[in-house]
């Protein structure tokens, strides 16, 4: 069998049918054109087992496939305009304002100035924690000190903390 010039012999014979069906279903020539590229596409890839079977079978197969292409096309475009229906009804999102970035930025800064005021024990403990991800008993065995101590020392870092964050949160006026 000549793979090539049966694929052309079946494509000749059927494409203006289906792709007149293609139409029919779709309501929309090129959809219909895409649609029976993909046809054709399927055709090939099984032209041994199609190619075996009497015209008439043939025309079904290809008929089934084109049927099961529109039907498939029809749920997906079906599918996306729920889709885009969903997203439409969705509110917009709003960027935060310019003064929310400028605000982070100086939380950060105190953030950054209260860990460098940090006594030294406390400073190295809570980086050991926060960026070394480790835990007190690890930080407590690379320092020689019990995991006690290194909990209370985070304790006392993460309250300073708290306190720089909350001081320029809410500052107080000047009595």
């Amino acid at each position: 069998m000549d793979r090539e010039a049966e694929f052309s012999r079946l494509y000749e014979a059927h494409r203006v049918a289906v792709h007149a069906y293609l139409v029919g279903r779709t309501a929309d020539r090129q959809s219909a054109a895409d649609l029976l590229q993909d046809v054709f596409l399927r055709v090939w890839q099984h032209m041994e087992s199609v190619s075996g079977m009497p015209d008439d079978q043939q025309r079904a197969w290809v008929f089934t496939v084109a049927r099961n292409l529109s039907v498939d096309a029809h749920r997906q475009s079906l599918a996306l305009a729920g889709t885009v229906a969903a997203l439409a009804r969705e509110p917009a999102s709003q960027p935060p304002p310019a003064s929310a970035m400028v605000l982070a930025a100086e939380r950060v800064a105190v953030v950054g100035e209260a860990i460098r005021r940090l006594p030294e024990q406390e400073r190295v403990t809570l980086t050991m924690a926060a960026a070394g991800e480790m835990t007190s008993a690890q930080i407590g065995a690379a320092l020689g000190v019990p995991a006690g101590t290194v909990r209370y020392r985070l304790s006392m870092a993460r309250h300073a903390l708290a306190e720089a964050l909350d001081t320029y949160d809410f500052p107080r006026e000047k009595q």
